[in-house]
């Protein structure tokens, strides 16, 4: 295998992030180029406005490609909102050959068999992956090819998003002057970059809290068991400290992140920060604590909505190594305390692990989703679904034939 050169993507509500990495000849994932600028053009994660988002894609990658020393033609893409679903969905086939031992095909077939669902007509998949195999009353398998058997099912997730959406990501990308290689669920993406094999095994959710979306995403016994996306992030808690500081909404935006924490208590209540004012009137000083008390309820609510949301799910008793949580918001002092109190679960914030290269600048929660989706690429995960590029063909490719490539890969 020769050395490749891949992109991620991640456009955010906040700002758009652009990682250049090279796989070497022995399969490592090196950074050469990180890019990052304010982002235009988005609304809790969904694009509404076409030029602004192609001026700052295209300003991030330009940035990364100064820095790699190369240019590049095409790019994975993180895709969020609240417009995502993931479902899970089994299939069944009955073994025909003669000795009754599963082939490649056999597990073809299954998967297809599985993924044979009804999608409503302004939706899209971007993702099928499997989850486990059963052969006949044997459960957990992994890799059934060459077992005996007569009856062999699939268990797969499915993610599907709005059509629109996802075409409003490539017209913008496309705009920008680059090419959609994928489409990759944002937490998905997130995942291959913090969580360990241990974890997954174990089980474990990954928390992504961004600007305009929060994510989430379980695995059990090393595979996806649920998806999720809530229209809540980092800048309802940038509104809250507008409003209750009385301050513009770009500089309560500059004071969180300066001054801003998760817990209240923890907070002396004798030092001051200086509030800029409104319309021209002067600054004012104000105690710390009262910033972080507008910030604490809006985080505390964030947490709870995903820990109702897994409690739903069926999935929070699975968690035995608990929770993960990335992206900007998790940068916030002392949030893992809140949120271990919120879960009732070990807590821990991730960034990415195991990277090599210009590893010191992306050794950050924001960087979580962009260097996981250069991982994504490495591992092929992307074959398990459709593709979206701007050539219509291969945005067509049938789910056979990626499950075949999967295949081939995994066995």
């Amino acid at each position: 295998m020769s050395s490749r050169i891949v992109t991620g993507l991640d456009i955010g509500t906040t700002k758009v992030c652009a990682v250049i990495a090279m796989i070497t000849d022995s399969n490592e994932l090196e950074i050469l180029g990180v890019g990052v600028v304010p982002s235009k053009g988005l609304r809790k994660g969904v694009v509404i406005n076409i030029d602004e988002s192609a001026a700052s894609i295209a300003a991030a990658i330009e940035m990364s490609e100064i820095q790699a020393g190369v240019e590049i033609s095409g790019v994975y893409i993180g895709i969020s909102g609240g417009h995502i679903e993931g479902i899970n969905s089994k299939g069944v086939i009955a073994i025909i050959d003669k000795r009754k031992e599963i082939t490649e095909s056999d597990v073809r077939r299954v998967i297809d068999a599985a993924a044979a669902i009804v999608i409503p007509i302004d939706r899209d998949v971007i993702h099928i992956l499997p989850q486990e195999f059963i052969v006949d009353d044997q459960d957990g398998v992994k890799d059934p090819v060459g077992m005996s058997g007569m009856r062999l099912e699939a268990i797969v997730h499915i993610i599907t998003a709005a059509g629109t959406s996802i075409n409003n990501l490539i017209k913008s990308v496309n705009k920008a002057g680059y090419d959609a290689d994928e489409i990759v669920l944002e937490p998905l993406a997130s995942a291959q970059a913090v969580l360990t094999e241990e974890e997954r095994e174990m089980g474990v959710a990954l928390v992504d809290i961004g600007g305009g979306t929060t994510d989430y995403i379980v695995f059990e016994q090393g595979s996806l068991r649920h998806t999720g996306v809530l229209a809540i992030g980092g800048n309802h808690i940038t509104t809250d400290i507008s409003i209750g500081l009385k301050t513009p909404n770009a500089a309560a935006e500059e004071i969180k992140l300066k001054y801003g924490a998760a817990v209240a208590d923890f907070i002396k209540e004798e030092e001051q920060i200086e509030v800029p004012g409104i319309g021209g009137r002067p600054p004012h000083m104000e105690q710390r604590r009262i910033l972080v008390e507008y910030m604490q309820p809006r985080i505390e609510e964030i947490l709870a909505l995903v820990n109702n949301e897994l409690e739903k799910s069926g999935k929070k008793n699975t968690l035995g190594a608990g929770i993960v949580l990335t992206g900007g918001v998790s940068l916030t002092p002392y949030i893992g305390d809140l949120a271990s109190e919120v879960f009732g679960l070990p807590v821990r914030v991730g960034a990415p692990l195991g990277i090599k290269g210009l590893h010191d600048i992306v050794d950050s929660p924001i960087f979580s989703t962009a260097v996981g989706l250069t991982l994504y690429a490495q591992d092929n995960l992307p074959k398990l679904g459709p593709t979206n590029t701007k050539d219509e063909e291969k945005n067509r490719e049938s789910v056979i034939s990626r499950i075949r490539k999967w295949l081939d890969e995994f066995f």
